[in-house]
């Protein structure tokens, strides 16, 4: 299980925690950490990024993928 936070400087704190480890979780969730929801980095063609979303859903920090077009070069 992998729960995660934003810390003060708005970087994405993780921490992989076991089942087992009810006392540890516990205390994670109180410190703020939600449940992480990992979603795979899909692949994208060239002249193509592949851009990250992270946003709260029921409780949750959900991870998604969008596919764009590259800007970035001329």
């Amino acid at each position: 299980m992998v729960l995660a936070k934003f810390d003060k400087d708005g970087l994405l704190d993780m921490r992989h925690c076991l089942v087992e480890e009810g006392a540890k979780i516990t205390e994670l969730r109180n410190a703020g950490f939600l449940d992480f929801v990992e979603a795979e980095q899909p692949k994208c063609d060239t002249g193509f990024v592949v851009v990250e979303s992270l946003e709260v859903v029921n409780g949750k920090l959900v991870q998604s993928w969008k596919v764009e077009v590259d800007t970035s070069k001329p």
